[in-house]
């Protein structure tokens, strides 16, 4: 194994340092902690880093079975389940404990925040605009001017969530999302959002000339308006004919997944020496845009780049899984060399792409984890999903494992379960090194190396859910873990740490 291979598997070399003592938080409430499983979103005010956290994201998602009538793990299941958003915050360069600021309100069921961004008024007044993911149809944000203080804004707005926000020439840019599936484009805009609200950007011209889809993604780069869309043919990339957006005053800059309609969302995005980089997802690995294949073969995600004349190119990604023949450019080999979730079909996410100085990171999600927790499950899973007689298919399955394990005759004789737990315990145990999401960087945009692959040492983190970049440079990483809650990592651009407490200080490198 080369050395870079072998530091990947040890988070001590990443130059992270983790700044959560307690993973989730709260160290008074374990099992809220846990319910934080996500640092869904980030941003700063003051002295302060803030995070808003989602809120048992796989257990919402199975017990409202989205794929149907799926067991719950324990592993995955709250002692007492509480819908509501918080958001946490702790002094940027100082060692301070964490302090929860917010908790959304007892009469709204909320899965947390989803995007928080501080944005300054053309009257001066700078805020904090955080946007949740409920499961009431309009949309719910809260708005702090000193982090402490938080009030609901009045919304009107048909939209269970908000994914992204952007600044763009002093104003705010907001797009509004289903809970699920595809609806028509909503995109905002707003100087004030407390005291002028949201208008409604006019897209409703020519489908050819306006952005179409979900809007996933904006950027304000170069004096125009990126929105990246997904679409069940693929996503796509448009961005503004002039400085501002206009109706029919659009232009396509990447279309139908960049050659492979199952790029389905581009849910990361940055700029890194002159090109926007593009990570693409397929939602919870396998959960189509497309109502009449909501259920898809999972993938590993693209990366695609675009330059300033608006020409892409293929970074990181295989031959096409649905092949597509888009008008804005053509698929060619990746020009890293990698295949598609840098060749692990289980990098379903390209979650988080930031700069910092002259690296861009590249954050994943990766389903590997939650393999051995269902393991267990697997008669009662299959017997709900494909209605097979269940003593029927328990006996075929006990003969199968007999043989798989022959090896050692006393397994043959366990129960199923047994067998079933004994096989998921292995693979826990063989994947305590490999398990967890990837973290990648690049120097040139070509040529990556991971630095960890294993969830910065923690199997349970399968996701980097925020790289956020605050004023100072330090690179702050929030991750996706719904075993134990999300863990906040750092590493310092102009900060240095004290090793013996994990405190990060101002100074030179």
């Amino acid at each position: 194994m080369n050395t870079e291979l072998t530091k990947a598997f040890d988070h001590t070399y990443s130059n992270f340092r983790k700044i959560t003592p307690v993973n989730g938080f709260d160290a008074a409430n374990p099992d809220n902690a846990m319910q934080n499983n996500y640092a869904w979103s980030m941003t700063e005010l003051g002295d302060y880093i803030y995070v808003g956290t989602a809120r048992n994201i796989p257990y919402s998602i199975f017990s409202n079975q989205i794929f149907g009538d799926i067991p719950i793990p324990e592993e995955l299941t709250p002692e007492n389940p509480v819908l509501r958003g918080e958001i946490w915050r702790r002094r940027k360069c100082d060692h301070h404990a964490w302090e929860r600021v917010y908790r959304s309100p007892e009469n709204l069921v909320d899965l947390g925040f989803r995007f928080m961004i501080t944005y300054t008024t053309p009257g001066g007044e700078t805020a904090i605009y955080a946007g949740a993911l409920t499961l009431s149809p309009n949309l719910f944000m809260v708005k702090s001017t000193d982090g402490v203080n938080w009030r609901p804004l009045q919304s009107n707005i048909q939209g269970f969530s908000t994914r992204y926000m952007a600044e763009h020439r002093g104003k705010l840019y907001m797009g509004a999302l289903p809970i699920t599936g595809l609806a028509g484009i909503q995109l905002y805009s707003s100087f004030d959002p407390e005291q002028d609200g949201w208008e409604l950007v006019d897209v409703n011209g020519d489908p050819d000339k306006n952005p179409r889809g979900n809007v996933d993604l904006l950027l304000s780069y170069n004096n125009h308006l990126y929105v990246g869309t997904g679409r069940p043919t693929g996503f796509e990339l448009w961005r503004t004919i002039g400085t501002e957006p206009e109706r029919d005053k659009w232009k396509l800059v990447v279309d139908q997944g960049a050659g492979d309609a199952r790029n389905e969302h581009p849910w990361a995005l940055a700029v890194f020496k002159d090109y926007i980089y593009i990570g693409t997802a397929i939602e919870a690995a396998v959960l189509s845009l497309n109502p009449d294949q909501r259920i898809v073969p999972p993938k590993g995600f693209d990366v695609i780049r675009v330059d300033r004349y608006d020409n892409w190119e293929l970074v990181v990604g295989g031959p096409a899984i649905v092949p597509t023949q888009p008008v804005t450019g053509t698929r060619e080999l990746p020009l890293s060399g990698y295949s598609s979730g840098f060749g692990n079909i289980s990098n379903a996410y390209c979650w988080q792409l930031q700069r910092q100085g002259n690296e861009l990171y590249l954050g994943t999600f990766s389903w590997s984890v939650l393999i051995p927790p269902f393991i267990p499950l697997l008669p009662e899973i299959l017997r709900n999903l494909l209605s097979l007689n269940a003593k029927g298919y328990q006996s075929s399955l006990t003969d199968y494992f007999k043989y798989l394990l022959q090896a050692d005759p006393r397994l043959s004789h366990l129960p199923l379960e047994n067998v079933l737990q004994w096989v998921a315990d292995l693979l826990m145990k063989l994947g305590q090194r490999t398990l967890g999401f990837d973290l990648w960087k690049t120097t040139d945009g070509i040529h990556w190396v991971p630095v960890s692959l294993n969830g910065l040492g923690n199997p349970h983190n399968y996701g980097v859910r925020m790289l956020f970049l605050s004023q100072n440079d330090c690179l702050y990483l929030g991750t996706a873990n719904p075993f134990d809650g999300l863990e906040v990592w750092v590493k310092p651009q102009h900060c240095i740490f004290d090793d013996a407490d994990e405190t990060l200080k101002s100074g030179a490198e």
